[in-house]
């Protein structure tokens, strides 16, 4: 029988905080292979979520800005994704989670190429309600959309276990604000330190014009923000235990591949800076994690990208990732399988298109264009892991010309660009 699989895709999530959820690490992150070096095609949900679904980059898919939902629709972009691809190679498919912004102006659409539709239908906070298979359901809280999203996912995946193979999506909300942990972890981390070195950055000289007069945030304030991802995050490897105990019971777990991702990253008060959009480590990097059939525990410096999930994914399922369009990521089942990177990219990009910025990775070196003003960054990682201090006196015209071309190019001539 082929290989399932499974993305799982948390909401705001830093890079640093996957260490935190110690049943997610055990099982899923230190069984395959943990990615250093993950990023979000676009560190703004919304757009992130257009780029996971699809394998475009935002410049590509064009829904620059976090009411996602419509522009993705109107472009006909919801007929051609991972799932509509899986559905059509016989695989049967389960969304079980938040969506993208903007569907609760559309509260009865089911997206083409899903079977289950469990999502959530944003911005009713304080009346959350959600569309079963495109029926309107309320639920208790937001919060608690995750264990009913949970819940629905292993029923999916035990009504499966014989049926051929599956695809699936959980997306839970956490650790997105506002901060709402269930009693059983609401005091996990009370008092958590938090001072990173770039924390109220003291000299931001180096920083463009438009962050160098900005005040510093309340510690405090950060610190409980950090507090409560913790906490919450605590509830979301509950749900990924009981996820893979499900696996493991119906058999299915040395067949399913997983993937662990986050739709962006968060800063918290880094270079003064609150929540993401931005071109630093904390909102562009993610966490990320990969687990299936004959891949040998190890942790890799390998670029990897939200656009690489649907073509491997694809692969995985004996399908041309470019049959019909060509796709901007590339799989990664072969270096997966292999261990071996050394074919993979050298180069990466990551943007955002509604503030105008790119940032261009490549070896140890960080290099961020602004766009509309013409200002520049450029920090070694190697030695300036909190980007304290952009390299000045550097000709970037080299950098400038690469990141201007992986930013205008899609498909097989972005990746012939990343080499």
């Amino acid at each position: 029988m082929a290989d399932n699989v499974l993305w799982i895709v948390t909401d705001d999530q830093m890079r640093s905080t996957l260490r935190s959820m110690d049943r997610t690490w055990k099982r899923l992150v230190r069984k395959g292979v943990h990615f250093r070096q993950g990023y979000s095609a676009m560190p703004l949900c919304g757009p992130a979520r257009a780029s996971i679904l699809t394998s475009r980059y935002p410049h590509n898919h064009g829904c620059a800005t976090n009411m996602t939902h419509q522009p993705f629709v109107a472009q006909g972009h919801d007929r051609d994704t991972a799932a509509t691809r899986m559905k059509g190679a016989g695989y049967s498919t389960g969304y079980f989670g938040k969506y993208m912004n903007g569907v609760a102006q559309d509260p009865t659409y089911v997206a083409p190429g899903w079977d289950r539709w469990v999502t959530l239908l944003d911005g009713m906070i304080d009346d959350p309600r959600v569309n079963v298979d495109g029926e309107v359901r309320k639920v208790d809280s937001q919060r608690s959309f995750d264990r009913f999203a949970g819940t629905r996912l292993r029923r999916f995946i035990r009504r499966h276990q014989d049926a051929g193979p599956w695809f699936a999506v959980y997306s839970p909300t956490a650790p997105h604000g506002p901060y709402t942990p269930s009693p059983e972890h609401a005091d996990d981390f009370d008092g958590v330190e938090w001072d990173p070195p770039s924390l109220n950055e003291a000299d931001m000289s180096d920083k463009p014009t438009w962050l160098q007069d900005l005040p510093p945030q309340d510690r405090r304030k950060m610190q409980k923000i950090y507090e409560g991802k913790l906490e919450e995050l605590q509830d979301v490897d509950e749900q990924v235990d009981r996820v893979l105990d499900v696996l493991r019971r119906t058999g299915q777990l040395r067949r399913t591949w997983i993937f662990f991702v986050s739709d962006n990253g968060y800063l918290l008060g880094e270079h003064r800076l609150l929540s993401k959009s931005q071109p630093y480590e904390e909102a562009a990097g993610i966490p990320f994690a990969v687990r299936g059939p004959g891949v040998e525990p190890a942790t890799s410096d390998a670029f990897v990208s939200q656009v690489d999930l649907m073509p491997t994914t694809l692969d995985i399922a004996d399908l041309d990732p470019d049959a019909g369009r060509e796709l901007d990521g590339r799989s990664m089942l072969g270096p997966l399988r292999s261990g071996d990177w050394s074919s993979w990219r050298r180069r990466l990009i990551i943007e955002n298109t509604n503030l105008d910025w790119s940032l261009l990775r490549e070896g140890s070196q960080a290099y961020i264009e602004h766009h509309g003003t013409g200002e520049w960054e450029l920090y070694d990682l190697e030695r300036d892991p909190h980007q304290l201090t952009s390299l000045r006196d550097v000709d970037v015209s080299d950098w400038s010309r690469k990141a201007g071309e992986l930013s205008r190019a899609q498909g097989l001539a972005l990746r012939r660009s990343e080499q």
